[in-house]
């Protein structure tokens, strides 16, 4: 049996910039336009989703950690982290926490934690997870590491468990729809990788198809349905050109079977969830 459940770890507020860029600016145009956006968003939620298949519990992302609140968790130097965006966890609102009130124990009831991409609101809770199997992509992992990772890759390398060495997987598998490549995560080929670039190196989004409707975990691909179909790029894109082939995809994806989209911060998740609301 399938089902997919979103788990709210915290909240997020970010500008209005970030979540949707200016058309015609460049990636950089759109990084100084946050700084000069006077406008707030939020809360927004940070989701994870726990994904119930025949073959195991996965989860999609961990959401971030109550560490956030910690004076010097966050780079002083950095601006953006600084100034243009406030978590908010609480430390029972941690992904493990959340976990353990479901019944679930982290260690032995998740078969693997699979990464979207590294940005810290999408890793913040690995530390819950020391005894599982980590899936992430390995142009992601790459573009996170080190100084680079946390000047420009949006990512808190310095603050990743000291045990972890995800499986790094490159999606060489088959094409699936528009997308040029994949990476089947279950045997039966139900949860499967795409490759969905833009908000960021390497960025991933799951797929995961039940018997009358498919499932698209979307990560930051988009920051919300209404801007996937509109084609709005986003502030943070290394690149809005491919961002934009991303959306477009995504969106021929969904006209080819029935979708239900999940980003990572959409507050309309719960209720597309529960109402089967397909993209459209």
């Amino acid at each position: 049996m399938f089902s997919i459940m979103p788990i709210q770890t915290g909240t997020a507020q970010l500008k209005e910039a970030q979540r949707c860029g200016m058309v015609g600016r460049s990636a950089f145009q759109r990084k100084i336009d946050i700084f000069r956006d006077s406008r707030w968003a939020g809360p927004l939620p940070i989701f994870c989703f726990l994904i119930e298949h025949p073959e195991g519990r996965f989860l999609v992302d961990t959401g971030d950690t109550a560490r956030n609140s910690v004076p010097g968790y966050l780079p002083k130097w950095h601006p953006f982290f600084m100034k243009e965006v406030i978590i908010k966890v609480a430390p029972l609102e941690e992904v493990g926490p959340l976990l353990k009130a479901m019944n679930l124990n982290p260690a032995q009831d998740i078969k693997a934690v699979i990464l979207t991409h590294f940005h810290h609101d999408h890793t913040g809770g690995l530390d819950h997870f020391p005894h599982n199997r980590i899936i992430a992509g390995r142009d992601a992992y790459e573009a996170s590491k080190g100084l680079k990772g946390m000047v420009v890759g949006g990512a808190l390398p310095q603050h990743w468990p000291i045990w972890l060495k995800p499986e790094l997987v490159e999606l060489n598998g088959p094409a699936l729809g528009p997308f040029p490549s994949s990476y089947p995560i279950t045997q039966d080929g139900r949860i499967v990788l795409v490759p969905t670039p833009g908000h960021a190196i390497g960025h991933l989004s799951v797929v995961v198809r039940a018997e009358s409707v498919t499932y698209f975990l979307a990560g930051d691909a988009t920051y919300a349905e209404r801007f996937l179909k509109s084609e709005q790029v986003d502030g943070v894109t290394y690149d809005p050109a491919i961002s934009l082939l991303t959306l477009q995809r995504i969106k021929a994806f969904a006209a080819q079977e029935p979708t239900i989209l999940l980003p990572a911060h959409d507050p309309d998740v719960p209720a597309r969830l529960a109402g089967n609301k397909l993209l459209d």
